[in-house]
């Protein structure tokens, strides 16, 4: 009996390791991340001007940057499933200025499909990472990379630069670490194996504004 359960127990163990490495795979934890990834299409006055990504939280909040966002009027969310939503809900902090974050507000109800950050992954130079987003407008690409760099200065503020060449419609897309967690969003890239992103820690800190100013207003 005792080398019954023995083997039971060898059994689960492996079931479950098996289970881990298999959640952590690449592919997989892309397959069940990409539904949160969204085409963020930019309206002003006078008709379309552009396009960037964005990528959904909880409670209706869509994370992009703020430079996507900052000359629209309105904006139409382009989910996975290609549904289409419209928001003129959009918020932009003056406490941080500098800070190159931006919320689109949405319905909370669009999508069961959302993430989470990790404000406090900052990941080490050399670990693996991919962004999904929408360069030159073609929704949910996944691009593989690692950290190149923490702490790099530009315009006085600190990025994080990644070795993934960035393009038109990247801004604003999720990092995301092996596990699927948000590490950070897209703000600058170029064609040279360079991208450089706001950390997770920053947007959160521009959602906790947020969450505070929607409070001030319903009391």
């Amino acid at each position: 009996m005792t080398k019954l359960k023995h083997a039971v127990v060898v059994l689960i163990l492996v079931m479950a390791f098996c289970a881990i490495r298999n959640y952590v795979k690449l592919h997989n934890v892309v397959e069940r991340v990409r539904p949160s990834v969204v085409l963020v299409e930019i309206y002003g006055n006078r008709g379309k001007l552009g396009f960037g990504s964005g990528v959904i939280l909880d409670n209706g909040v869509i994370l992009t940057a703020k430079h996507v966002i900052s000359r629209a009027v309105r904006v139409v969310v382009v989910l996975d499933d290609g549904t289409r939503v419209e928001s003129n809900e959009l918020f932009t902090s003056s406490d941080l200025p500098s800070v190159d974050v931006g919320l689109i507000i949405v319905d909370p109800n669009i999508s069961n499909d959302h993430v989470a950050l990790v404000p406090n992954w900052r990941g080490t130079v050399g670990e693996s990472v991919f962004v999904i987003g929408s360069p030159f407008g073609r929704h949910n690409t996944v691009a593989v990379g690692i950290i190149s760099a923490h702490n790099r200065i530009r315009k006085n503020e600190s990025f994080t630069q990644l070795d993934i060449n960035g393009a038109p419609g990247s801004s604003g897309g999720p990092v995301f670490n092996r596990f699927g967690g948000v590490i950070g969003i897209v703000v600058r890239g170029s064609s040279y194996g360079m991208m450089y992103i706001v950390p997770a820690d920053v947007c959160e800190a521009v959602i906790n504004i947020y969450e505070n100013v929607r409070e001030t207003q319903i009391k």
